[in-house]
């Protein structure tokens, strides 16, 4: 994880622990007052603490659900069962004991939650004329479109919740990173690297994809096979337009032996 990945999951342990330690210590070892006091001073810790700033003209799919409602549901998953397995510990006997215990595996579940909610908060995607810049927990990885070994669209269907899970994982392993959109169906632009790495964003969150398309052909990258012969045919007559015709190979080697000839014209004029 990167430092503002760090910060965001020390802003929801934090309130956590006061949380707990609030409810536990007013019914056992703190005065009421005490513990309301850690209960305020959680609070304030959650929304004090300075959010992570998206990069201007970085792109990322809206959280489905928010960001708040995910740490709302990570915070009463946690405070709640964390109180419970300890005040069973504190004051329950036998087979109490042991059932209290093991309410501790639910609640150990928020910080997969809080982590869900953190990466949706330091995970982006931004566009630059000849490659992108992807974050994932913080850490960014620069990519130049020469480095691209192929591009592809892919369409994901995932009904019943499934495509809020994509959304919200994100990725399988370091090499293989994502921003989803949470709907049922979208579709996406996967990039690979030389290396094997793949990078997929949803085409719905870019606001420019004709600007994207026209930068790969530029780099002299393949077009998505997906694409039209049509697509494909205004994306390069748009480059064209923008930044004329590339030179054919065959007049790069005439211009090369031209410019040798002239030089070596002008050496023997000086000899």
């Amino acid at each position: 994880m990167g430092k503002s990945a760090k910060l965001e999951l020390l802003r929801r342990l934090l309130p956590l622990f006061l949380g707990v330690l609030g409810i536990v210590g007013a019914l056992s070892f703190l005065s009421p007052l005490s513990g309301l006091l850690c209960l305020i001073a959680g609070v304030g810790i959650y929304a004090a603490m300075p959010r992570p700033k998206v990069p201007k003209g970085a792109v990322k799919p809206v959280p489905r659900p928010s960001v708040w409602v995910t740490d709302a549901i990570g915070f009463s998953v946690g405070i709640s069962l964390f109180s419970l397995s300890f005040l069973g510990a504190l004051y329950g006997s036998g087979a109490g004991v042991v059932l209290f215990a093991v309410l501790l595996v639910p609640a150990s579940l928020s910080i997969p939650i809080f982590m869900i909610a953190v990466r949706q908060e330091t995970s982006w995607m931004r566009f630059f004329g000849n490659g992108f810049e992807f974050a994932q927990l913080g850490l960014r990885a620069r990519v130049p479109y020469v480095d691209l070994k192929r591009v592809r669209v892919r369409v994901w269907n995932a009904r019943g919740g499934v495509g809020w899970l994509l959304s919200a994982v994100g990725s399988r392993s370091r090499g293989k990173v994502a921003l989803l959109s949470g709907a049922e169906q979208t579709k996406t632009l996967v990039f690979t690297r030389k290396d094997g790495s793949e990078f997929a964003v949803s085409s719905e969150v870019i606001p420019d994809l004709q600007r994207i398309l026209i930068g790969m052909d530029r780099a002299g990258v393949d077009l998505p096979e997906d694409l039209s012969e049509r697509q494909r045919k205004k994306i390069r007559k748009t480059r064209e337009k923008l930044y004329g015709r590339k030179p054919e190979p065959e007049s790069e080697q005439v211009d090369v032996a031209r410019i040798a000839a002239a030089v070596r014209k002008y050496r023997k004029s000086k000899s």
